[in-house]
């Protein structure tokens, strides 16, 4: 996730990562996370004629133009077609983050810390900022600044490899014993007090040796991928 979320444009990246906000269709497309909106009442036709057209596609001569080596149909861009031939454009007003695009940039753009953005929302004093605030208000403030910190690291990994194995380090840490994981477990699936006490409770307690011990190597538990994706993990400074 973060690789994708680390080279969204704007302030949409930390916005989401920070909020957890759910993304709709509409969102979905805005943020670049989608390439066709098609309706659900329309999903059983168009892959009726996927179908098709893919029948009509391979039943064709042999042969074809060389893709990276390999062999491809010179109609294989009838996929591209069909979901183009379905595709709705999405109305501006129906997507949350395009309607709040401006405060999202104004607030999330170029912060160095999770600190600066509370202070950029507090500043802006709109509703969108009072709501977001009031989200940032109940999250863990280690769970945050751990956030934003791998969307940061994430920005200079070149790989996929790369981020998985940030995130897979991340997730084994919170996992130690006494991490903000098992309080938000307790409060919400436990007690269902949704009282969570985390621990720092503020973000200016999350200090720099506690953000940077989330991201330590894990040693002989490391995640192990495969030849190729290890040996693109050791050009991404972690």
């Amino acid at each position: 996730a973060t690789y994708v979320l680390s080279r969204l444009k704007g302030g949409i990246g930390p916005y989401l990562a920070l909020t957890g906000k759910r993304l709709n269709a509409y969102d979905l497309m805005h943020a670049g996370l989608a390439t066709h909106h098609v309706p659900s009442e329309n999903i059983d036709a168009m892959l009726d004629e996927l179908t098709k057209q893919s029948l009509q596609d391979t039943s064709g001569e042999e042969g074809g133009k060389e893709v990276g080596g390999v062999k491809v149909h010179e109609q294989v861009d009838f996929v591209a077609r069909v979901l183009m031939s379905y595709h709705e454009e999405i109305p501006k007003h129906e997507s949350f983050l395009a309607k709040h695009r401006e405060q999202i940039d104004e607030c999330f753009v170029n912060q160095t810390c999770v600190e600066d953005i509370v202070t950029a929302l507090e500043k802006s004093r709109t509703e969108f900022a009072t709501t977001t605030l009031q989200t940032l208000h109940r999250m863990s403030p280690t769970s945050l600044k751990v956030a934003f910190e791998s969307l940061k690291r994430s920005k200079q990994c070149d790989t996929v490899a790369g981020c998985l194995k940030m995130e897979y380090r991340i997730s084994q840490h919170f996992m130690r014993p006494g991490s903000d994981f098992y309080e938000g477990i307790r409060a919400a699936l436990v007690d269902k007090d949704r009282a969570p006490k985390w621990k720092p409770s503020k973000l200016e307690e999350v200090t720099v040796d506690i953000l940077s011990s989330y991201f330590d190597d894990l040693g002989d538990y490391e995640l192990m991928l495969d030849d190729e994706g290890e040996s693109k993990l050791v050009q991404c400074n972690l």
